[in-house]
């Protein structure tokens, strides 16, 4: 079998440093074969494994699971944070869910894939480590084994689904002319972050008024180059308007950020009805946006990281929804580059729509990216003011990237019908550039 080639972010790092939060925030799904050869390793209490429940679990027919520790780590995680497959038989030996985290695959053709990153991963946050496109030949062997045996002649995703046009969909060298303007837009540091993503909303809205059987090759060049070029000429600076968003708006993104500042562990779960009402809680306070914000199980890994509370110690302020709405000053140099960072390696990625995010729209998929920077700024107001601070800090933001792209395009309930219209309306309503320009300031 031929390899498929590797299209790969070329702005990013990333080497592990073994902080063990992937292991504790992850749910490990393994093969059949993968189960045998876990079984055949003979692992025992003598080895660190607890006994108390089997550390494989079946989840379906012919689906099965690593079993968890009473705290939430996997079962195969030491105290010293490292794998017990991978201390006593190598890295090879692993699931290779575990080997490939935080990247991610998604297809770009026939034999080809683009490679991103899932930055929950601390490290990936931080672009700490050596350059992704230094290590293609690992990645290789990676891209390898995830085909191994699957269908490879994917279609490129959906452009949109204007209901007055139908579906619009493009062969996979038109597709990138799509993702080469997005990259083009945000590689522009002339301006800020901020700028740059209300430009490529703006002339997104005149991509979904538009067919394209014919506009295809050169002429799509053309086409994307034109409503580009009006974008920025219809803002060519940081003098941006400022609009307060709509009550409606507010209530359907604070549920969004809810769902996305989440990060329910195997222990969590286990928790039963007193976690389901406790999130019932939650999410009526979302919803009311009175009171205090509801404190939600956050990222280990982000808290060990960023020197943060998964959780609000006493001595921290009980952040109100109203002490959120000020200014903070979230247009500084070091967060627009992270966020320029995020945006690009997502989109060189194609870690934004279609299969790698519940089979939105080019479109679809690029309205629900553009929500998390507000997503974002907001949680990282929440982690400002609980430490009795008015102006966000670039650590801040770190923390509630690596918090919400833990779910981005993979909590199920992000893949909810519920969920995909709260982003569907707000870009309907006008109010994403409302939101973005809102909880910038």
């Amino acid at each position: 079998m031929s390899s498929s080639s590797l299209q790969l972010p070329v702005i990013q790092n990333w080497s592990c440093h073994n902080c063990g939060g992937c292991c504790r925030e992850h749910l490990i799904e393994i093969t059949e074969e993968e189960k045998r050869r876990i079984d055949k390793q003979g692992w025992t209490a003598a080895d660190g494994i607890a006994t108390e429940r089997p550390i494989i679990q079946k989840i379906g027919k012919g689906r099965y699971r690593l079993s968890h520790q009473n705290d939430g780590a996997c079962v195969f995680l030491d105290d010293s944070g490292l794998c017990r497959i991978h201390a006593k038989f190598g890295e090879p030996a692993k699931p290779l869910a575990c080997r490939v985290y935080p990247y991610a695959y998604h297809p770009t053709g026939e034999k080809s894939l683009a490679v991103s990153l899932r930055f929950s991963c601390p490290s990936v946050v931080q672009n700490l480590g050596s350059a992704v496109t230094d290590q293609r030949i690992e990645l290789q062997k990676l891209g390898n084994q995830i085909v191994a045996g699957k269908k490879r002649d994917h279609s490129a995703p959906l452009i949109h689904r204007n209901s007055v046009h139908g579906p619009q969909q493009v062969n996979w060298p038109d597709f990138h002319r799509f993702l080469k303007a997005f990259d083009v837009a945000f590689a522009d540091t002339s301006v800020d972050f901020v700028v740059r993503l209300m430009r490529v909303l703006s002339w997104l809205e005149l991509v979904e008024q538009s067919q394209f059987q014919t506009i295809k090759g050169d002429k799509l060049n053309e086409f994307l180059e034109l409503v580009t070029n009006a974008s920025v000429k219809a803002q060519p600076d940081n003098d941006l308007p400022l609009h307060r968003p709509g009550r409606l708006a507010k209530v359907m993104f604070r549920l969004l950020t809810a769902q996305h500042a989440r990060h329910d562990t195997e222990a969590d779960v286990r928790s039963g009805l007193s976690m389901r009402l406790n999130l019932l809680s939650a999410a009526l306070k979302y919803t009311t946006g009175f009171g205090t914000v509801p404190v939600l199980h956050g990222s280990q890994s982000a808290a060990t990281a960023f020197e943060d509370s998964a959780n609000t110690s006493p001595e921290q302020h009980r952040a109100r929804f109203a002490e959120l709405e000020g200014e903070f000053n979230c247009r500084t140099a070091g967060i627009d580059e992270l966020f320029t960072r995020y945006f690009r390696v997502k989109i060189q990625g194609i870690h934004f729509c279609g299969p790698a995010n519940f089979n939105t729209t080019l479109v679809e998929g690029f309205h629900g990216l553009a929500l998390m920077y507000p997503i974002v700024l907001w949680l990282a107001r929440l982690r400002a003011v609980r430490n009795n601070r008015s102006t966000v800090s670039l650590v801040d933001v770190q923390t509630a990237l690596a918090t919400a792209d833990h779910n981005f395009a993979y909590s199920p309930a992000l893949g909810l019908k519920s969920a995909l219209q709260r982003v569907s309306l707000l870009a309907k309503m006008k109010q994403l550039t409302s939101l973005i320009g809102w909880y910038s300031r």
